[in-house]
């Protein structure tokens, strides 16, 4: 998948890629923990995970900002959605997920809600996906306030131990119906 926005072009990383995730990923502990990863305390843990994301997630994206040709962020599309044995309803139905990070410097731009508006666009109107499901730690307020402005309502929490601390997961589900009743305007014709 390769998208771009007016701001933004959304594609595969590549070697070049790794000072500009570096700048923005090494030594951040709150970004790690509203993540969920362990911490990125060295240059070898952001080459870790920058190379698990270039070399082994297959839909793992950089944000490049356009302006200055930048790799300001991430987000990654899971090729698979919620359980249905865990939840019925979702039983014979597609579904993705996805998660994502932005660099601090560019917070509170939009930029992250153009980037994800279009990539559900091609889950629903290019890969036919019934559904798009995410989520977020209770305490990650930036997330909660993205999926509840592009739509997703809650589906089911979970409460799992991360790194010695217990958190709470809300997990939200957006439904191709209303996607496209809320963003049909937004349809565009991106591969």
């Amino acid at each position: 998948m390769f998208l771009e926005t007016p701001r933004l072009i959304l594609r595969k990383f590549r070697e070049e890629d790794f000072a500009d995730y570096c700048t923005f990923s090494l030594g951040d502990p709150e970004r790690d923990r509203m993540m969920g990863r362990s911490p990125l305390n060295t240059v070898e843990d952001v080459r870790l995970n920058f190379n698990w994301l270039k070399d082994k997630e297959e839909r793992g994206y950089a944000l490049v900002l356009k302006e200055t040709n930048k790799v300001i962020g991430n987000l990654t599309v899971y090729n698979r959605g919620f359980s249905s044995e865990e939840h019925p309803e979702l039983s014979g139905k597609k579904g993705f997920s996805f998660s994502l990070g932005i660099s601090n410097e560019y917070k509170r731009q939009g930029l992250i809600f153009e980037a994800t508006q279009d990539v559900i666009n091609h889950l629903f109107l290019k890969e036919d996906a019934d559904y798009v499901g995410a989520g977020h730690f209770s305490y990650n307020i930036p997330s909660r306030e993205l999926q509840k402005k592009l739509g997703f309502s809650y589906l089911f929490s979970e409460t799992i131990d991360l790194f010695g601390e217990t958190v709470t997961e809300l997990n939200n589900i957006l439904w191709k119906k209303d996607w496209k009743i809320k963003y049909k305007s937004h349809e565009k014709g991106h591969s």
